[in-house]
């Protein structure tokens, strides 16, 4: 019984690797930045731990939707390759084994990820996108529970600016307090407290102060232009945080028909008329049509692989990804005509299964070439390839022996080099692919909406490409580096190399050389190109998905700042050109850093001396003394003013700030007292990001050498399991450097000395 299903089993050996190999590969590069994207715009803070892992499992379904029918796809394509570039196809043919007996294992591999994806699109997928927007909402909760970073200026409750310069967030408890808001008739109301806190309920906050000073200052257009101060001992400030909002938002059932799982979807249909039940048939059949693309794409693959000549890996890669990108195309198009009434929405929904079917089936059933006279011909061309190989090898190695001292770089070192970069571009170019379909289909739907849909959709990725290599540039330097030594273990040149005289940190040299020359372009992407860039895809994405446009640095925006001392607060526009403040107004408090003692408001403040701010037609108000005054003056100087450089604006998202920006931007709020450790470490992660990329050379160059000479999908499956256990071990570091648990430096380095570590314990483990 155990010969009867032999042919079986070797084409599912042939298979499987590939496809988990694939499929994990896919998985991490594409969960790695999502979760990124998400944890950037959603948590601005440090938060729980329970919300960054309950958003880690929720983008992890919507992942696997793409990425199970990729992984079937290539693995199919893979896999058949090989067996056809070893001539095994030929042979089973030749024994009289049918075509059928070949393929139905890879179909039942097939049925078997169709299940999972049904699973997926059809239940965890809409669960998914509810969870993604439960945590949004905990999140908000979680800050409005909290709202208030001591040492920081609030202004995330609507109408409030509030800043705190003592406090214990974990008991809520806050000293020395200063608010400014404005009421209906636009008086200015400043409030200051020598301690307050915030009580929550589910309907509503209240800021309780304790011995607090209310100045209400009149609007410029008021009739009454009194001043009134009042001391009171304890003051209650009702908060409209929006928690309500959020909670309704929690216990709201879901409307858009996107994020419906199977049944409510089904029941949406059946009620609706118009275009919304258009829209409803389009996404259930689209979610039916992705849930059979994992058997589609193993027949559609199989199909191909066996009318294919050529059967090494990197081509049936490529061809997996022109398959994979004219799937998703047509996909598109049949969505796009199905939204504009040209076709029926479930025409436009099961176009591109259906096309791919049939061509699928047009090649299984068509007349299969001849191939046995290439196939000598190719056995011949390999046996002198081999010959020759062979009698370079030995020339090479008598080379070697008489001159192993020769200067890097050999004509040896300049092969691997080339290897490793036909081998990082092909990579990189394949991952870049997948990654602009998968965001395609993130945006799409948001896309539909606008006219100029395909130019925005350019664009966003244009601008999202730098982004995009510094996050893949690991990947990619991994694959290639395993392509390359794999090949070279496989070819026993190692061996030969080793017999010259040559150790293995020599071989590895080269691909090291590489690996610090790629590390050094993902340092200038990062600091030269990623900072612009991504301030422009962040504004183009607001604007796809229909939000706000986020404020570009330099933006005359009312900005707030507390002197580095604490005597003053400053709330100003700031015009980069002119290195000048406008329409500033200036907080000066009393000693203790509690009460405001004077207010002044001017048109315009510039600096005569880097520590003298000069007020242009300035008016003051005096507070301290018994009676309310109030002066004015052509000009007002004040010193012990921080140098203009302090006043300028920049954005507060580490990704759209170079190095050295971010530096410069959190020292002076760290002279200030203000809790920078999410900053702080996501400075050292600048600093310590292109030393990934050598990480992953020294991980791959010892797994590849290892393993390659037994199985190269060992090797690719050893280094993808380690670099995700990396990207692991890197987010956890992160988040306890951010709850303040690790020091800055400690949480951003330690993951890239203990895998330097584990790939120098794997290079010297190796036969030299």
């Amino acid at each position: 019984m155990s010969n009867t299903r032999l042919i079986e089993r070797y084409v599912v050996r042939a298979v499987v690797p590939y496809t988990l190999a694939s499929l994990v590969l896919l998985t991490a590069i594409l969960f790695a930045q999502q979760t990124g994207r998400y944890f950037e715009t959603i948590f601005h803070t440090a938060v729980p731990s329970s919300l960054f892992y309950g958003l880690a499992l929720a983008l992890l379904p919507t992942v696997f939707v793409f990425t199970i029918p990729m992984a079937v796809l290539s693995g199919a394509i893979i896999g058949f390759g090989r067996m056809a570039s070893d001539s095994e196809l030929v042979a089973m043919r030749a024994a009289g084994i049918s075509t059928w007996r070949i393929l139905w294992p890879v179909l039942a591999l097939g049925l078997v990820a169709t299940a999972a994806t049904f699973e997926l699109n059809l239940r965890e997928a809409a669960r998914a996108q509810q969870q993604l927007r439960l945590v949004a909402v905990r999140s908000a909760l979680y800050k409005l529970d909290s709202p208030v970073e001591p040492r920081t200026f609030t202004a995330d409750i609507p109408g409030y600016v509030i800043y705190v310069r003592d406090g214990d967030k974990s008991r809520g408890e806050w000293g020395r307090i200063f608010i400014q808001t404005q009421d209906d008739a636009h008086a200015t109301h400043v409030v200051t407290a020598r301690s307050g806190r915030i009580d929550s309920s589910p309907e509503k906050s209240e800021l309780v102060l304790q011995d607090a000073v209310e100045t209400r200052l009149p609007a410029a257009d008021a009739r009454d232009q009194s001043y009134v101060v009042e001391r009171i001992a304890q003051l209650r400030i009702q908060l409209r945080t929006g928690r309500s909002d959020l909670l309704a938002l929690m216990r709201k059932p879901e409307s858009n028909p996107d994020d419906m799982e199977w049944g409510e979807l089904r029941r949406f249909v059946a009620k609706s008329t118009g275009p919304d039940r258009r829209e409803g048939l389009l996404i259930l059949h689209k979610r039916l049509a992705f849930s059979l693309s994992p058997l589609l794409f193993a027949l559609f693959g199989s199909a191909l692989a066996l009318r294919l000549r050529r059967g090494s890996r990197g081509f049936g890669v490529l061809v997996s990804l022109l398959v994979l990108l004219i799937y998703y195309l047509l996909t598109i198009a049949g969505d796009q005509m199905a939204r504009g009434g040209s076709l029926n929405p479930i025409v436009g929904a099961w176009l591109a299964t259906a096309l791919t079917s049939a061509f699928a089936v047009a090649l299984l059933v068509s007349r299969q070439r001849q191939i046995s006279s290439w196939l000598k011909h190719r056995a011949a061309d390999r046996s002198a390839t081999a010959a020759g190989e062979v009698k370079q090898t030995s020339d090479a190695s008598q080379i070697r022996t008489r001159h192993w001292a020769a200067s890097f770089p050999t004509l040896l070192d300049l092969g691997i080099v080339r290897t490793m970069t036909a081998s990082f571009l092909f990579g990189f170019v394949a991952l870049v692919l997948i990654f602009n379909v998968f965001t395609t289909f993130e945006l799409w739907r948001f896309l539909a909406s606008h006219r100029d849909r395909l130019r925005l959709l350019a664009q966003y990725l244009f601008y999202l490409l730098p982004l995009v290599s510094v996050e893949l540039f690991p990947g990619s330097v991994l694959v290639a580096t395993l392509l390359t030594y794999a090949l070279i273990a496989r070819r026993r040149e190692a061996v030969a190399w080793w017999a010259s005289g040559q150790s293995v940190y020599r071989l590895m040299l080269p691909g090291l050389a590489f690996a610090i020359l790629i590390a050094g372009g993902s340092w200038l992407i990062q600091e030269r190109v990623m900072p612009q860039s991504n301030v422009r895809q962040d504004n183009l994405r607001a604007k796809i998905k229909g939000g706000n446009i986020t404020q570009p640095a330099g933006g005359a925006e009312r900005r707030w700042l507390v002197s580095a001392n604490g005597s003053r607060i400053y709330s100003y526009e700031f015009d980069t050109q002119r290195q000048a403040l406008l329409r500033p107004t200036i907080f000066e408090f009393d000693p203790a850093g509690v009460e405001v003692k004077r207010i002044v408001n001017g048109e315009e403040g510039k600096w005569p001396k880097p520590n003298d701010l000069e007020i242009e037609k300035p008016q003051w108000i005096n507070l301290e003394e018994a009676r309310v005054s109030r002066q004015s003056a052509a000009q007002l100087t004040l010193s012990g003013v921080d140098p203009p450089s302090v006043f300028r604006p920049v954005l507060d998202r580490p990704s759209q700030l170079s190095a050295a920006r971010l530096r410069d931007y959190i020292k002076p709020l760290k002279e200030r007292g203000a809790e920078t450790a999410t900053l702080a470490v996501a400075l050292q992660r600048k600093y310590a990001g292109p030393f990934s990329v050598i990480v992953m050379a020294l991980i791959g160059m010892p797994l590849a050498i290892s393993f390659g000479r037994k199985s190269t999908v060992i090797a690719l499956c050893s280094a993808v399991v380690v670099s995700l256990a990396f990207w692991l071990l890197a987010g956890g570091f992160q988040q306890l450097g951010e709850h303040a648990l690790l020091p800055p430096a400690a949480a951003a380095w330690a993951p890239i000395a203990i895998f330097s570590g584990g790939g120098l314990y794997f290079i010297s483990r190796l036969r030299t």
